[in-house]
């Protein structure tokens, strides 16, 4: 039953999101309620036929006593090592090269179908594994910042969840409207499809690819980064900024609340703290950006210039199928309300800056496409070759191994910059046609180039992000150029 109920969740997960189901997740269980418009009755079927063997079975007899000595063998090896199969010298290696279990850990799908879900679990169980400290190679670290950079604009940098237009007549939704509001229009590549925001979140707040390690990022390390931690947030501190941090969601979904103040945020607004009178129902986005403006008077009162990061929720799936839509018009509508919300702030936010002569860029962007994989397919966005298996709705495609081109293509996103109150009238073009199609892991190199701030290993980040973009999407590129010891310097003590 346990083996059932976690590959049925795996099974879904891999629909929505093309990720496949880890030990990281278990960890993060309370996660879980703000996803259970994604279930069906399977899961909870399956739960209640858990709790009934489980009562069931819990008399003890003396001949299961044999299994002890097993489940302690088993237990006590999940402090030993991370790679259990790698050699045999020790006894939980030998067990599981009894029982034939090979770690595939260059893919955790293929794991699960080969070795079963249990074993799956165990073999990513988190061991507390930090990147090493050391000499990094960073390669070259000379950079031409730019001769126009605006003297410390207060910077609105906003994760727009699901949020998605194509740049063709394929699949454009409200978000394009942005470009008549006085936006430029951009393009990156996210790490992430259908979900698993966070790893898309880390990308931007640290300039390191999210795939150089196996699990979510902020799950797996959240209790081993440094307090002092050099994210995003924390360079525009050491550059005279005042940061903080604000989503319309509970604070440990995540775990933001811890990972948020060590990577620099001074102050983390979640929704525990915000006016919504439901925690149980998913609010919208003008409670966020309310609680933004009033942060950002409260740095303008004290002389502070402000590095904001704003994550928005309203646009989170699923979304209500009418007439075999996909979900589309559901998502649409829930699209044009936040991007109404986000426009009355953005205005909001300009008065305020004009009042008190501040220059101020706004930076809005998708963390991945939105999980409506048989809409992308009609509309051609994915061709067959993207899928090993397809069916009459969402869940039904599976993704195939996906080539550096294809993997551009997938997780492409929208980007849209406007700068307001700048002497250079070209500095959101030119943030916008230096970000093109670049992994979002490029956004703070292009940031604090165009801003002004400063910091070395943005720096050395600002010439890898030169090479060619279907490069730094390859993972075997990312392994090479990012070394272990950059994360270990930069995020962990």
């Amino acid at each position: 039953m346990i083996e059932s109920i976690l590959l049925r969740v795996h099974i879904m997960k891999m629909s929505h999101t093309n990720t496949a189901f880890e030990a990281s997740d278990i960890f993060a269980w309370k996660q879980a309620f703000f996803l259970k418009g994604y279930t069906d009755f399977l899961i909870p079927a399956l739960g209640i036929g858990l709790v009934f063997c489980f009562v069931k079975g819990f008399a003890l007899r003396k001949r299961q006593l044999a299994f002890l000595p097993a489940v302690l063998l088993v237990t006590t090896s999940c402090v030993q090592e991370r790679n259990p199969t790698q050699s045999t010298s020790n006894p939980i290696s030998f067990l599981f090269s009894l029982a034939k279990v090979h770690y595939v850990d260059w893919n955790f799908a293929t794991n699960i179908k080969e070795n079963g879900i249990l074993n799956h679990v165990f073999l990513t169980l988190p061991m507390g594994q930090i990147p090493a400290k050391g000499p990094a190679r960073l390669g070259e670290r000379q950079i031409a910042v730019s001769p126009h950079a605006p003297l410390k604009p207060d910077v609105f940098l906003i994760l727009c969840e699901s949020c998605y237009t194509s740049s063709s007549s394929k699949f454009v939704t409200p978000m394009a409207e942005l470009e008549k509001e006085g936006f430029e229009r951009s393009t990156m590549i996210s790490p992430v499809y259908g979900g698993m925001t966070a790893e898309a979140e880390f990308e931007v707040l640290t300039g390191l690819p999210s795939q150089r390690y196996k699990g979510i990022d902020f799950q797996y390390f959240a209790e081993s980064y440094s307090h002092e931690a050099m994210g995003l947030p924390r360079v525009f501190v050491k550059n005279g900024y005042s940061s903080f941090s604000a989503h319309n969601n509970k604070g440990f979904f995540w775990r933001r609340d811890l990972v948020h103040p060590k990577f620099g945020f001074q102050k983390s607004i979640f929704l525990e703290e915000m006016n919504w009178p439901d925690l149980s129902v998913t609010p919208e986005d003008d409670i966020l950006f309310e609680s933004a403006l009033k942060q950002y008077k409260s740095n303008l009162d004290g002389k502070k210039n402000t590095f904001a990061f704003l994550i928005t929720i309203h646009t989170h799936g699923p979304y209500k199928e009418v007439e075999d839509d996909g979900g589309e018009g559901d998502y649409k509508a829930k699209l044009e309300k936040s991007l109404k919300e986000f426009l009355r702030f953005q205005k909001q936010v300009y008065e305020l800056a004009q009042k008190n002569s501040r220059p101020v860029i706004f930076v809005i962007f998708g963390d991945h496409k939105p999980a409506m994989t048989i809409s992308f397919y009609k509309k051609h966005v994915f061709s067959d070759d993207f899928f090993s298996s397809k069916g009459e709705r969402n869940d039904g495609f599976r993704f195939s191994s996906l080539s550096e081109s294809q993997r551009m293509i997938y997780g492409r996103v929208p980007v849209f910059i406007k700068s307001l109150n700048v002497k250079n009238g070209e500095l959101a073009k030119e943030i916008a046609r230096t970000s093109h199609d670049k992994p979002l892991y490029c956004l703070p190199s292009v940031l604090t180039k165009f801003i002004n701030v400063h910091h070395e290993y943005y720096r050395f980040l600002d010439t890898v992000c030169k090479r060619p973009s279907v490069e730094l999407v390859d993972k075997a590129v990312i392994d090479s150029v990012f070394s272990e010891e950059a994360y270990g310097n930069l995020l962990f003590d």
